[in-house]
Order: structure tokens, then C-alpha cells, then sequence
């Protein structure tokens, strides 16, 4: 039984997941380390720009969806919005660093963080697991498989409101950083 739970979709897939989350939060501050090493702090101001255009970009799979933009494959904007999501995010964790000074910027990149595990869920166990669930016959991993889909099957309903959250208080801190800019 433990033999069928080890080769079960909950295994192979969250195992990427992870994998995939700790690389972000572990690049991302080797990142910023060697920014600071290097003197070049300044440079992570201008990633929180470039990483917002990033996450930006990824919100076209969402305009392809509801058919705003009406060709092109929707696997490819699926990809561009996994990669554009995961890249935007690194650039804003470096931007974040590890400065404890304002609660507005941290909510928000706590927030990031949620969102992007929530878009792992989504992409790597949830739909992959259902796809090859469906293939599958009524064995024992079967049954381990259907729990992972049955517990990951409403990530949607977690994942919309966080992004909706995230955008709301990543829009507050760009709007504050105008807002005490030193405009001199």
C-alpha cells in the first residue's frame, strides 16, 4: 500500500512543485545577496518594475481565455503565463529583498508568494493529475490519485480572489511609491 502511495500522482507531481517553489525563493536570494555584495542594491528598484511587467504580460493567457485575444494556442499562452508568472515573481522577491520596512510592499509579496504556489497547484498537480486520472483504471493508485484530485480540484476558487487581492496591494504600493517619491 505504502509502495502505491509512493508512485502515486501526489508524489510525482507535488515533487516538481515543490522543486520548482524552493528554486524561486532560493534564486531569488542568492539574487539579492549578490546584488548586495556587488553594490548594486539600486538595481533591485528597477526589478520590481520589470517583474510588474512580467506579471502583466502572464495575464494574457486570462485575455486568451475569455477570448479578448482570439488566436493563437491556448497551451502557448498557458506557458508564457507559467513562465512570465514564475520569472515576474523572482524579479519582485529580488526587488522586495529582505527589508523589513514597510508592511504594504511585504503584504503584498507574501501575497505574490500564496498566488504563485496557488498557480503551481493549478498548473502542475491539478490538471495533470485529472488528465492522467482519466486514462487510469480502477486500481489501488487510483484511489490515491483521486484524493489529490479531489483535494486540488477547487484551487480556482482560491487561486482568482488572491490574484484579485495581490493586484489590489500591489497597485497601493506602486501608487504609494509615487505618491513619496522624491520628486527633486
Amino acid at each position: 500500500m505504502e509502495m502505491h502511495m509512493l508512485d502515486s500522482l501526489l508524489i510525482r507531481r507535488a515533487l516538481p512543485l515543490l522543486v520548482s517553489f524552493t528554486m524561486l525563493v532560493v534564486l531569488a536570494l542568492l539574487s539579492d545577496y549578490l546584488l548586495h555584495v556587488a553594490g548594486l542594491v539600486w538595481v533591485g528598484r528597477y526589478l520590481g518594475i520589470t517583474g510588474t511587467l512580467f506579471l502583466l504580460f502572464s495575464f494574457i493567457y486570462s485575455a486568451r481565455k475569455k477570448k479578448i485575444v482570439r488566436s493563437g494556442p491556448i497551451k502557448t499562452f498557458l506557458m508564457l503565463h507559467c513562465r512570465g508568472g514564475w520569472i515576474g515573481t523572482l524579479m519582485l522577491l529580488v526587488h522586495s529583498g529582505v527589508h523589513f520596512n514597510a508592511i504594504l510592499p511585504w503584504s503584498a509579496t507574501v501575497l505574490m508568494l500564496i498566488v504563485t504556489g496557488s498557480g503551481h497547484v493549478g498548473q502542475y498537480i491539478y490538471r495533470k493529475a485529472r488528465d492522467e486520472m482519466k486514462r487510469k483504471s480502477g486500481d489501488e493508485k487510483l484511489y490515491w490519485d483521486s484524493l489529490t484530485v479531489k483535494a486540488l480540484g477547487k484551487w480556482r476558487k482560491v487561486h482568482m480572489p488572491l490574484v484579485s487581492l495581490f493586484l489590489g496591494l500591489a497597485l497601493l504600493h506602486i501608487l504609494s511609491i509615487f505618491f513619496f517619491w522624491n520628486w527633486k
